[in-house]
């Protein structure tokens, strides 16, 4: 019987693909399926902190922010900022738990995209709560709006 499990377990352990945290780093990634371009936020220990999205034909773009949920409790509306100018715009809450988000929709082309220059960031603010983006977000966001604008 336990060699039955054991092979089991080992089968197993060799029909999943090898996911570490390491392969996952903290940064930005990309993705363009089925029609939806995406990018997405990971933080040091391989966790989604964010999220830009933006499917046709509405063409809005989506800032899903799980790291605000908290400090979101009755607000309404978010300022977007992009280098030194910023949007504000409604927001909503959603998720239960951990899985609690800050949803805001840029509508599109948000003339904050206009000025975007490679060293600017994405900031997220909400009841005086900001939060900051990594290196390359503006440009992700720029990548994520053309793409999807494109389509």
């Amino acid at each position: 019987m336990r060699k039955v499990f054991a092979a089991c377990v080992c089968a197993v352990a060799l029909a999943v693909p090898n996911v570490s945290v390491a392969q996952q780093q903290e940064g930005w990634t990309y993705a363009y399926v089925e029609g939806v371009a995406t990018a997405t936020q990971r933080d040091e220990r391989g966790r989604v902190t964010a999220t830009m999205t933006c499917r046709p034909p509405t063409g809005d773009i989506v800032i899903t922010d799980y790291t605000l949920a908290r400090s979101a409790r009755r607000a309404t509306t978010a300022g977007v900022r992009v280098g030194n100018l910023t949007v504000n715009v409604p927001m909503e809450l959603s998720g239960r738990g951990r899985n609690r988000a800050v949803t805001i929709n840029l509508p599109q082309r948000p003339p904050i995209l206009a000025a975007v220059q490679p060293s600017d960031r994405v900031s997220v603010i909400v009841n005086n709560e900001t939060r900051t983006y990594l290196a390359g977000s503006a440009e992700r966001m720029k990548e994520v709006a053309y793409a999807c604008w494109g389509s």
